[in-house]
Order: structure tokens, then C-alpha cells, then sequence
């Protein structure tokens, strides 16, 4: 199994979560072959959202197609996706790029930059592992917030 991160337009990540299927030009050709299904995608939506929203399965081999869901012949070539459970996140709460990198916080951590024509490229396992504790780290401190606001409510 590999592990890819995409960054992503916000208009893309709508039609990609709406639609279920992530999709690159032609000039990604040599890049996109190297998928598999079960490879894990980690959707990175550009600025204004700048951060990770999700981490899908490839749920079908790479096919093509020229269905007009981007616009006309953009990103022919295609796989489905299922978005995996618990890690999907609300677009006004991403979960910073800083994180991928085991860096907390986000201060004057500039990436966005380097993937500017980047569609898809491979990460290491151990970046992938230390978002995913990450990920799970901030809903746990978002939930025990949540709770403790409950509580306050509770005790006025």
C-alpha cells in the first residue's frame, strides 16, 4: 500500500467529495500509474481552506474518462474513492499541512508553494502515521471541549 498526498483546489474537493472520484490530467500520466486500489489519498485543499480535509481509499483501478464533472477534458484520467471513516473533517477545520510533517504548530510552516502543479505525489509511511495521530489528537481535544462546555451548561 502507498500513500499519496493530493493537493486540491476548494471547487475540486466539492465535485471530489460529492462525486466520490479524485481525477488528474494527462501530463500525470507516469505519476497516476503507480496507483493501486487500497493506496491511501490525503486530499490537501489549497488556500483559502490550506489544510488536509480527508484521507480516502482508491476504490477502483485508474480508468479514464471524459465526463464532464471538472469541465470539458479536465482530469480525464479517474479511480473512485470511500472516504475511511473518522478521518474526513470539516473544510472550516482542517487539519493543518504542519501536522503531515510532525510540526504542532503552524507557524511560518510555508508548503503550499512546492505543490503549486503538483497533482498527486507519493509520502513516507511515517509521515502518514504521525497525521493520522495528529488527526485523531485534535478530534480528542476537540471532543473533550465540547464536553466540558456541556458540563459548564449543565452546572449554570
Amino acid at each position: 500500500m502507498n500513500i499519496w498526498l493530493c493537493p486540491v483546489k476548494p471547487r475540486s474537493w466539492r465535485i471530489i467529495k460529492k462525486e466520490k472520484v479524485f481525477g488528474v490530467p494527462r501530463q500525470a500520466s507516469k505519476t497516476i500509474r503507480d496507483l493501486r486500489t487500497e493506496d491511501l489519498l490525503v486530499f490537501h485543499v489549497l488556500k483559502p481552506i490550506n489544510g488536509i480535509v480527508a484521507v480516502c481509499k482508491v476504490a477502483s483501478e485508474v480508468y479514464e474518462d471524459g465526463q464532464n464533472i471538472w469541465g470539458k477534458d479536465r482530469y480525464p484520467l479517474r479511480m473512485k474513492i470511500e472516504f475511511i471513516q473518522g478521518l474526513l473533517r470539516d473544510e472550516n477545520n482542517p487539519v493543518p499541512l504542519s501536522y503531515f510533517f510532525g510540526k504542532t504548530a503552524n507557524n511560518e510552516f510555508q508548503i503550499e508553494p512546492y505543490l503549486k502543479n503538483v497533482w498527486i505525489t507519493k509520502v513516507a509511511k511515517e509521515q502518514y502515521e504521525r497525521f493520522v495521530n495528529a488527526f485523531r489528537n485534535v478530534e480528542e481535544e476537540k471532543n473533550k471541549s465540547r464536553q466540558y462546555r456541556v458540563r459548564d451548561k449543565s452546572h449554570a
